[in-house]
């Protein structure tokens, strides 16, 4: 990237665990300086044990960051927190609804400080929610948007996705919200608040699924590894398992060739006349009768040789190790917090700055004399003060 498109925006997370140091880490991998506001004892998510789960996970959100520790319940930080709020053009929260308001950095006060400051705070339910004070993780929201409820076998116990959805969703749209933000401010040179809700998130993918059940009268239910409403799904193979979309009457065509069973055509002889799903425990029977036969490997090449959808069922080693996750640079390394080695993270999807990757996430506070000093500095105060501030915020 030549310049990137954040180049010069401060932005102040103030975050933990996921949604927060998410959206903040997709803003610094664009450029901006992000500043990782933490009390005294850090993120929440921050593990003291190297390469243990949560040390990975902490390093996989918390890159290219710089910290700044913050006793926030002090009167020096909150003169220190006056003088980040002056500087910053973005401040992301995804602490609970109130706590903002409790340590000082609530929006009402953000904004008479800084009237041009963008606010995202991103909470399970929202400020304005019957729900607001409610506490809320990643599955507490997959169990109230209809997720947990459509996932797993129809007769069997409804099941949690297997990766924290909502909250990278959350953190998703709340870089939208910042961006949005920017990009109102650069006509107006209003700030703007958003109040930003997991849950509303996770139901703004629901698609279809409220018309059919507010208009059509059917509550959709879970369907296993199957797919709804399309004749797709996960067969078992010989040696694992593997999924086939055979969308199309010709793409039907050929894998009833493939499969060598013919019964299979009358269900399916053009858009208006596809009775699949109406047949469809016979018609897997038949089709699994075929993989069952064979291993993975041999059902996905047979099938693209006809150029029918398949994929088999990757686990994360295989991820990890496929042509186009590492050609498209999807696994990355960033340094160790201490400096002793690597560890891997997730690459980016989009372009990112040159610099995204060669630096780990800082230690608690590592950056807090030279913003601190800094901020005093633009702000007028003497040299006196600000060594006494460093003093008692370190």
């Amino acid at each position: 990237m030549s310049v990137a498109p954040l180049s010069g925006i401060r932005v102040l997370e103030f975050g933990h665990y996921i949604a927060g140091p998410f959206c903040s880490q997709i803003l610094a991998d664009q450029g901006a300086d992000v500043i990782k506001v933490e009390p005294p004892e850090g993120d929440a998510s921050r593990s003291t044990i190297t390469l243990s789960y949560n040390d990975v996970y902490f390093h996989a959100l918390n890159r290219n960051k710089r910290s700044v520790m913050l006793d926030l319940k002090s009167g020096e930080a909150q003169e220190a927190l006056v003088e980040l709020l002056r500087t910053a053009d973005v401040l992301v929260t995804n602490y609970a609804v109130g706590i903002p308001e409790r340590l000082g950095f609530g929006y009402e006060r953000a904004r008479e400080i800084n009237p041009a400051l963008v606010y995202v705070h991103a909470s399970g339910f929202g400020n304005d929610s019957p729900y607001a004070r409610r506490p809320a993780f990643d599955g507490i929201i997959q169990a109230m948007s209809g997720l947990v409820h459509l996932t797993g076998e129809p007769d069997g116990t409804p099941m949690q996705a297997g990766l924290f959805v909502p909250d990278h969703v959350t953190g998703l749209y709340a870089a939208l919200a910042v961006m949005f933000g920017l990009s109102r401010r650069q006509a107006s040179g209003e700030g703007s608040f958003t109040d930003l809700s997991m849950l509303d998130g996770m139901v703004s993918l629901l698609g279809p699924c409220l018309a059919e059940v507010l208009q059509l009268g059917v509550s959709p239910m879970r369907v296993g590894s199957k797919v709804r409403r399309s004749y797709a799904g996960t067969y078992t193979a010989s040696d694992g398992h593997i999924y086939l979309a055979p969308m199309t009457t010709r793409m039907w065509t050929a894998l009833a060739g493939v499969v060598e069973a013919p019964e299979l055509l009358p269900y399916f002889t053009g858009p208006a006349a596809d009775s699949r799903l109406e047949h469809r425990a016979e018609l897997d029977l038949l089709i699994e009768r075929w993989t069952r036969a064979r291993p993975v490997a041999e059902v996905a090449e047979r099938m693209g040789e006809v150029g029918v959808p398949c994929s088999p069922i990757f686990s994360v080693d295989r991820v990890a190790a496929d042509p186009h996750v590492l050609h498209r640079r999807m696994v990355r390394s960033i340094p160790l917090e201490d400096g002793s080695g690597e560890v891997f993270v997730p690459g980016s999807p989009l372009p990112v700055i040159d610099t995204a990757f060669s630096s780990g996430p800082p230690s608690i506070g590592q950056h807090t004399k030279e913003i601190i000093g800094a901020a005093a500095g633009d702000a007028g105060r003497t040299q006196e003060s600000t060594t006494e501030l460093r003093s008692d915020l370190c």
